[in-house]
């Protein structure tokens, strides 16, 4: 395995300190417990100019999904954004089982300080308390809020974030070219039983091995695999058939991690169908999943970060 450089041999071992590599082997209870004392610890003050508001969003089912309000008070003009008709919307990473609003508070205040761009992050249901499709579907109710409401959307996530977000994008395609201007996904799991080369590489990577991936991918179907759907891309992206018609995609894979080749594996298929995407596995080297968090104490990933920016900030513009 790829040695580590200092910065993030300290970041994998500060995590490990509140986030135990067995933690799947835990109840969801303390699963939870750890996973936001991580959080806690790696948050970062919210940058000056960014307004927080929470509210709720009417689901379908009535079930009212929590959502966080980024208002960049002073918007960049590059960006377009200075009408606030263009919004990223956030899916949180967790391995559908932890997280949520608190836990990227900093990372999407961020996000939107150096866009210029207003946010919302989702806080959609995590199993094994609520199961599939409660968490796709949250994530479409308020992206329809905003596509009804004529906003135009980039879609960001990291790890199981990153899956909801392509997998968003995909049901909601033929906004394309005219709401739904691209999608940023972080460090996502793309594939259902691939056998990468990262995958087999890397099953032993810090803070995601191959056996939490066999954890977290059946979870939102009552952890028994032979539930898992086979042929539905609202549950895993590379489920779907017709790649044709999504937006422009900036995929940002890291090197020391299983979920590493599902992004080569899902550019070649975007690629194939005609959609203009990037994968950026250069700005990954030397990082492990879970980086976002280390980008205040690390190098690679402080530059990773401001790369994430800049494409959305690209996808953005007029």
């Amino acid at each position: 395995m790829t040695q580590l450089d200092a910065q993030m041999q300290k970041f994998v071992d500060q995590s490990i300190n509140f986030y135990p590599v067995d933690a799947v082997a835990a109840s969801v209870e303390q699963q939870r417990i750890w996973y936001n004392a991580l959080c806690q610890d790696f948050a970062a003050p919210r940058p000056k100019g960014v307004v927080v508001n929470d509210a709720y969003i009417a689901a379908k089912d009535a079930y009212l999904v929590p959502v966080r309000h980024y208002t960049c008070a002073e918007r960049d003009s590059a960006t377009g954004s200075s009408d606030g008709t263009t919004h990223i919307v956030y899916m949180h990473g967790g391995g559908f089982v932890v997280g949520g609003l608190d836990s990227h508070n900093d990372i999407c205040a961020e996000l939107s300080a150096s866009t210029g761009l207003n946010l919302v992050s989702v806080d959609y249901r995590l199993a094994p308390t609520y199961q599939y499709p409660d968490d796709i579907n949250d994530c479409l109710t308020v992206i329809d809020n905003l596509l009804e409401a004529g906003k135009k959307v980039i879609l960001v996530g990291d790890s199981a974030g990153g899956t909801l977000a392509a997998c968003v994008a995909n049901a909601r395609k033929s906004y394309t070219h005219t709401q739904l201007l691209g999608q940023v996904l972080i460090y996502p799991s793309l594939s259902l039983g691939v056998e990468t080369h990262s995958m087999k590489e890397h099953a032993f990577a810090p803070l995601l091995t191959r056996e939490d991936m066999d954890y977290y991918l059946p979870i939102r179907v009552g952890g028994v695999v032979e539930n898992i759907p086979q042929t539905d891309p609202r549950y895993i992206p590379m489920q779907s058939l017709d790649y044709k018609d999504l937006p422009a995609t900036h995929l940002f894979p890291a090197q020391i991690d299983p979920l590493h080749d599902d992004c080569e594996l899902y550019a070649q298929a975007l690629r194939q169908a005609g959609v203009s995407v990037t994968n950026h596995t250069a700005v990954g080297q030397g990082l492990v999943h879970g980086h976002l968090r280390a980008r205040n104490m690390s190098d690679k990933a402080a530059h990773n970060f401001e790369e994430i920016c800049a494409a959305v900030s690209a996808l953005a513009a007029p």
